[in-house]
């Protein structure tokens, strides 16, 4: 596991671009504490949580050559790990491969906050405080894990509609794990995500002129993005899970297996951790 450092001009182009949702947020949760708004908000995980359930996620499915990046950024050394990758074909690994090193340069996932995986470089990045999305981008690293000819597979995102049925699976298997491992709040926050996934790449897919982009922001179609976002919210409550009195015996939840954060997470040094 990597853990990023400070980098004062990323960080200051990160707080700008995240002000208008950190103010909604902070809004959000200052009606609720009021008692204002519709909905009580849930508590607000970390992205020290979002962490432990990926890797809780990778642990239990024996991932245990994907690379883990927390907050860290550094294209050569993707670069590097696309070279050294023996699983990819050249022929992908300098096409689509070299453009996801390319998009992961310049728009950098620590500055936006996304979490993601990339197949040709076998890199999990961890940006957000929501173990959901970490952990449905762990299941993506396990379904490209499998595929018999992953540098293929990686580039069906340029076909029409052939990203929807990678969603679905990856969809199916993040929602069973969270179902067996998490709390309810995860697993609602997982629906809510994945159908935003689904329907956002549905939308974004549907043209061959468009494919899956969601590692560029602003190429990424953010009208569908929203109407993704929507979607999922309200599968969210419509399909609600399990309610706290169901859950799992004897804490085996995702937050008990996990009370312990992993060693040095609070070093900004940027060091190799294991």
């Amino acid at each position: 596991m990597i853990v990023g450092g400070p980098v004062a001009t990323m960080d200051r182009f990160e707080q700008f671009v995240n002000a208008p949702g950190d103010a909604f947020r902070h809004w959000r949760k200052k009606l609720s504490s009021q008692r204002l708004g519709p909905v009580e908000a849930p508590p607000e995980a970390t992205q020290q949580d979002a962490l432990i359930a990926a890797m809780t996620y990778l642990e239990d499915n024996d991932l245990h050559n994907v690379i883990v990046e927390v907050h860290h950024h550094d294209p050569i050394e993707q670069w590097k790990r696309l070279e050294a990758n023996p699983d990819i074909h050249p022929l992908w690994k300098y096409t689509d491969g070299a453009a996801r090193v390319g998009a992961y340069a310049m728009f950098p996932p620590r500055v936006y906050r996304f979490d993601a995986y990339n197949p040709y470089t076998k890199t999990l990045s961890i940006n957000s405080k929501n173990p959901a999305a970490a952990i449905y981008e762990a299941a993506r690293a396990k379904n490209h894990s499998i595929a018999p000819w992953p540098g293929a597979y990686a580039a069906l995102r340029y076909v029409p509609i052939a990203p929807v049925g990678q969603q679905i699976a990856v969809t199916q298997d993040a929602l069973a794990y969270v179902q067996q491992n998490a709390d309810p709040t995860i697993e609602q926050a997982m629906v809510s995500h994945t159908f935003a996934n689904i329907t956002g790449t549905a939308l974004l897919g549907s043209s061959a002129l468009t494919p899956q982009l969601n590692e560029i922001p602003l190429v990424s179609a953010p009208a569908s993005q929203a109407i993704g976002a929507a979607t999922g919210n309200i599968a969210s409550r419509i399909l609600r899970p399990r309610s706290s009195e169901d859950e799992l015996p004897n804490g085996t939840g995702t937050e008990s297996r996990l009370a312990k954060s992993p060693q040095g997470l609070e070093n900004p040094s940027g060091s190799l951790y294991r």
